[in-house]
């Protein structure tokens, strides 16, 4: 049974690996001076995620409130919340 299980996990990777490889290779130029270079693709690419990290930031919040309501925890209301009658 674990022998089995490794060879699913080794597939897996197997699959994952040919699938970054196709993206690198569709990311990077093939010649010098064509294209972006495969570093300037990350740096946008962390740029977008922080970008991003405000929005991230409230749904992390909002779903960590939610799961403390879901499991009974008491919850200060947030900022702006209208107490309910």
């Amino acid at each position: 049974m674990l022998l089995s299980r490794l060879d699913e996990q080794d597939e897996e990777i197997r699959f994952i690996n040919e699938k970054l490889s196709i993206l690198i290779e569709l990311l990077t130029p093939s010649e010098k001076g064509d294209g972006p270079t495969l570093d300037d693709i990350l740096a946008r690419l962390v740029e977008l995620l922080r970008d991003q990290e405000p929005v991230i930031k409230r749904i992390d919040h909002t779903t960590a409130r939610n799961n403390d309501l879901l499991e009974g925890r008491i919850v200060l209301p947030k900022a702006g919340d209208t107490p309910r009658s």
